[in-house]
């Protein structure tokens, strides 16, 4: 008993999206033309005027695939292949900020040692100076000069 011409489509359909074609190659999307390539037809015969419920299935179907998000994707093969494309790209970005992180971090340790050697230059001139003192030192200044509150 021979199938019928729908029968050969839908299962020629069935295959691609399944991702086991015989006659296309593999990651085909499921085009009207395809499916007819798959089924071993010419690919201009499947048609909306000849098969109009299975067409319009069949662009249903392409519409709900076309809405998912780009990430998805139907083999198990190339999730993986996203998901170490992505761990990649984060582990290079990681290096990226640790090396930042780390100038930045020099840069911090420099200024603290410059700020160390302006403060024992200071101690040289006017002594050690600790929050009150500078305070006491910036009145004595003020006040020697004339200006200012008096304490």
């Amino acid at each position: 008993m021979r199938r019928s011409a729908e029968q050969e489509y839908r299962d020629a359909w069935q295959r691609i999206k399944e991702g086991k074609p015989i006659r296309i190659p593999v990651g085909s999307p499921a085009t009207l033309a395809n499916i007819a390539r798959e089924a071993g037809k010419d690919p201009s015969a499947l048609k909306r005027s000849r098969f109009p419920s299975l067409v319009h299935e069949i662009e249903i179907d392409n519409q709900l695939i076309a809405e998912l998000p780009a990430f998805v994707d139907r083999s198990l093969s190339s999730q993986l292949k996203g998901a170490r494309d992505e761990n990649r790209r984060i582990l290079l970005e990681i290096d990226v900020l640790r090396t930042e992180r780390d100038a930045l971090k020099s840069q911090v340790l420099n200024l603290q040692l410059a700020l160390l050697e302006r403060s024992q230059q200071l101690d040289v001139y006017i002594g050690p100076i600790s929050v009150s003192s500078l305070d006491h030192h910036k009145w004595k200044t003020v006040n020697e000069r004339g200006g200012g509150a008096k304490s």
